[in-house]
C-alpha cells in the first residue's frame, strides 16, 4: 500500500471546536483581520503589475471585509442600519451601503482606514427594494459615498439604525455614521 493511501485511509474526520459568538470571539476576529488586511495592503502596494496576483490580493481584501461584516457586524447588530419595519434578515437582504467594492478600492486607495473600512454601512433592506437597487443598476455602485444614502433616494423608505433611532437620510453623512458606531477616524 503507497504512504499517500495509507495516510487517507486512516484519517478520521473531526469536528473543530465551536465557538460561542461574544465579545471575545468578537475582538479575536477583528485582531486577526486587521492584521491579515494590513498584510495584504503591504503586498498590494509593492505590486509593479496589474496581474492576477493582484486581482488575488483584492479578492482576500473583499473576503476579509465581508468576513468581518458577517461575523462581527452582523453578530452585534445584525446590520448598522434597517428598512424601517423590516426586522431581521429572513426573506430580506444584509446590504453593504457603500457597495463592498468601492469599499476595498477606497481602502486600498488609502481613502479608508481599515478600521473605516471594517465599519462602512451596511443596512438590512426587503428583496423588493433589493431588486429596484438591482433593475436600476445601483447594486455595485453608488452616487456619493459620503452622502450614502443617496443610493437608496429611489426606494422612497424609512431608515433607521439597528436600536430604532429614526435616520434623516439626507443629513446622516458618512462621518455622523462614524460618530454614531463610535469608530476611529484617524490614523495613530
Amino acid at each position: 500500500m503507497s504512504p499517500t493511501r495509507e495516510l487517507i485511509e486512516s484519517f478520521t474526520d473531526f469536528e473543530p471546536a465551536r465557538v460561542t459568538r461574544n465579545g471575545q470571539s468578537y475582538m479575536e476576529t477583528e485582531t486577526f483581520i486587521v492584521k491579515e488586511l494590513q498584510r495584504y495592503l503591504d503586498q498590494y502596494k509593492r505590486i509593479t503589475r496589474m496581474n492576477q496576483t493582484a486581482r488575488l490580493l483584492r479578492d482576500q481584501i473583499d473576503n476579509l471585509i465581508r468576513r468581518y461584516h458577517e461575523y462581527v457586524i452582523q453578530g452585534n447588530y445584525q446590520a448598522h442600519y434597517r428598512q424601517a419595519g423590516v426586522i431581521g434578515k429572513r426573506g430580506n437582504v444584509f446590504e453593504h451601503v457603500i457597495p463592498a467594492k468601492t469599499v476595498r478600492n477606497m481602502l486600498i486607495a488609502g481613502h479608508l482606514t481599515i478600521t473605516q473600512a471594517l465599519n462602512s454601512p451596511t443596512c438590512i433592506i426587503s428583496r423588493d427594494c433589493d431588486t429596484v437597487l438591482r433593475t436600476n443598476k445601483m447594486s455595485k455602485k453608488t452616487p456619493n459615498a459620503w452622502w450614502f444614502w443617496q443610493r437608496y433616494s429611489m426606494l422612497d423608505i424609512k431608515i433607521e439604525t439597528f436600536d430604532g433611532t429614526s435616520v434623516d437620510q439626507a443629513l446622516w453623512d458618512l462621518g455622523r455614521h462614524w460618530e454614531y458606531f463610535d469608530v476611529k477616524t484617524t490614523v495613530s
